[in-house]
This record gives C-alpha cells, structure tokens and sequence, in this order.
C-alpha cells in the first residue's frame, strides 16, 4: 500500500518535469514568433505632393529626317572603278564620290573630236571653194550653176560640222557622267556601292544627306489638330541625349490626313550645325500647348496600378494608408494627380509594391 502511494506521488513530478523542457525548447514560442512580425516595420521613403506651375502640352514621338536627302545613281551603265567617300563623311556640292570604268567614254570622247577636226577641214575647204567661185562669177567667170554647187557643199559641210561638235558634246557628257559627284553639301549615308559592281541607270548607290538642319516627322491626330498652329515653339528630346533638350519650331502641317492613319503628318524644324541630330532617330516632341497653371504632381514611381484603377500609399500614424487617385499627364519624373490627394500629403515612394493597407511603416531618408 506505500509503495501504491509512492507511485502517484512521483506522476505530478514527471509531468513538471516533462512541461519544463517542452517549454525550454520552444515548442510554444510561436506566438512570440507571430507577435515580432506583428510588429516589424517596412523601411520606406516619401516625397511630398506638390503644386506646380506646369504648361499644358502635347506629347508627340517622331522620327527625324533630314533637310534634304539626295539619292545618288548612275546615269549611264557601267563598272565601278572607284569609291571615293564613306558613310559619315562630310561632302560640298561638287565633290567627286566615285567613278565609272572610262576607257569606253575615253575612246568615244576621242573619236568625236577626230570627227570635229574633220568636218571643220572639209568645211573650210568648203567655204574657200565658194568664196572663190563667187569671186569668179562677179567677173563672169563661171556660170551660176557652178556657184551655186559650191554653195550646196558648203552648207553640206556646215550641217556636218554642226552634227560632229553635238556627237562631242555628247560624248563629253556621256564621259562626264562616269564620274558621280554631290549634288548638294551634306553627309555621306547608306553606302552600297563596291569597286568592281556593275551599275545599272538609276539603281541607288549612296545617298547625301544635308542635315545642318533636320526636321522632326510626327503624326497628329484629328482631336489635337486645334491644339497646334504653324510658329510654334517646340521642345525635342531624343534618347542619345537623354539630358539634352532641342528647341524646335512647328514649320509644316499636312493638310490633309493620310489616307492610312487619317492623321496629319506635321514637321518640326531644329537647327543641327553641330550634326548632332541624324535622319532616322527616334524622337520625343513636346508642344506647349496653354499657359502655365498649377498642378498637384508626385513622383511617377508613387503610383501603382490595379485593374485598371490607379493608387497610392501616404504614411499616417506610421502606417501605410492606400489612396485611389485619379491621374493626369506625366511630365518627366512626376505625375499630375488630379483627385484623391490633398498638397503636402507624404506618399511612399519605395517598395510600394510591397505594401498593404494597415502595414506598419518606418521613413527613413
């Protein structure tokens, strides 16, 4: 009977036991766990909402074409003997840019003024002879058939001598066109002409492209179309000079929309004497398009976007506190919101993916 008692003595002293290390090792600590992440903050950083003078504007993408762009071709066929320029060189109206294989056009060249020199003999022995029977024929020495025979060789003469200097005229150009030369100041641009290529007339062999001044292309659609005038003031950026800005001016507007796009095709003039600018880059034109007014702007990256709907997260109480907003025009680095913020309202700029309503958050610089 005490050995019984002993027994049930010991059960409350094993179970302490056995409690003591389920709890040393933490077995139950999960709620502790839970409760540091509870309380973790999310580092983020904030920018204030502002009013800001902004112009309204028109943005627009383009492409930049040059002043003039002239496509060089062979008037005649032949062989290319040489190639005289590369792409990029700089070139004067004039300037020699390759050559056609001569020795043809030589030979014709040569063989047009034999026969010059041949006609003009005859017909200076023509025009003696005629001189000289009516001469004869004032003093009655010969009968006016005979003069009027020396006549009809020297206009024969004078007709063959006439055809002779065209054949030579001819011939000189034909020779001259063997040389391909810039017909205007410019750059030297898509270059597919080789030593040894046979030419056909017409095919395109390079181009030269005057691009001291160049002009931006762009597209505009019917319900903007009020909203741009002839005159006006134009700001281009192109990505190669990201931190560069080009002023321009409106010069043309289609007045008719095209056909395909039913846009209206407008190009905007930009000085380019340091050639900065080539034909083909991609461009961004802004056209002011209003006076200056003020806006409520964030930083761009402050807006996220869901189904369509557009929020953002300010900081309140330390917490984050989701906003929808209603966006305007971006501008640069910041965007116009038009509703769902007030000025001077501090919204998360960092990790804003990251974020849910009610998160704890810690600003930090």
């Amino acid at each position: 009977m005490k050995g019984f008692k002993v027994k049930y003595w010991a059960i409350p002293v094993v179970v302490f036991i056995g409690l003591f290390l389920v709890f040393r090792s933490g077995a139950f600590s999960s709620g502790k766990n839970q409760l540091q992440t509870t309380n973790s903050q999310i580092n983020v950083k904030v920018a204030e909402a502002q009013l800001l003078n902004t112009v309204p504007n028109l943005m627009l993408n383009g492409s930049i074409e040059g002043k003039t762009s002239a496509i060089i071709s062979a008037k005649l066929a032949g062989r290319i003997e040489q190639v005289l320029v590369q792409e990029g060189q700089h070139v004067n109206a004039g300037d020699s840019l390759a050559k056609l294989e001569s020795a043809e056009l030589v030979n014709s060249v040569r063989t047009a003024r034999d026969a010059v020199t041949k006609a003009q003999v005859n017909y200076d022995l023509a025009l003696s002879d005629y001189q000289r029977y009516q001469t004869l024929y004032i003093q009655g020495a010969t009968s006016q058939q005979t003069l009027d025979t020396a006549e009809a060789k020297k206009r024969t003469a004078q007709a063959e001598l006439s055809s002779a200097v065209t054949s030579q005229s001819n011939a000189e150009q034909q020779y001259g066109y063997g040389v391909l030369v810039a017909p205007v100041d410019g750059v030297v641009a898509n270059v597919t002409a080789t030593v040894g290529q046979v030419v056909s007339p017409g095919a395109a062999l390079m181009a030269v492209q005057d691009i001291s001044q160049v002009y931006v292309v762009v597209n505009i659609e019917q319900k903007d179309l009020s909203l741009v005038k002839i005159g006006q003031k134009a700001e281009v950026t192109v990505d190669t000079y990201a931190n560069k800005v080009f002023a321009g001016i409106v010069e043309l507007i289609n007045p008719e929309a095209g056909t395909a796009n039913r846009m209206f095709r407008t190009k905007v003039k930009i000085a380019n004497t340091d050639g900065a600018l080539k034909a083909g880059m991609f461009s961004k034109v802004q056209l002011a398009t209003g006076d200056a007014v003020q806006r409520l702007t964030i930083p761009q990256e402050a807006v996220i976007q869901k189904q369509g709907i557009y929020y953002v997260f300010t900081v309140e109480d330390d917490k984050a506190v989701r906003h929808q907003v209603e966006i305007g025009t971006a501008t640069g680095e910041v965007i116009e919101i038009k509703s769902g913020l007030q000025p001077g309202e501090k919204v998360v700029v960092s990790n804003v993916s990251q974020l849910k309503d009610g998160d704890s958050l810690k600003v930090v610089e």
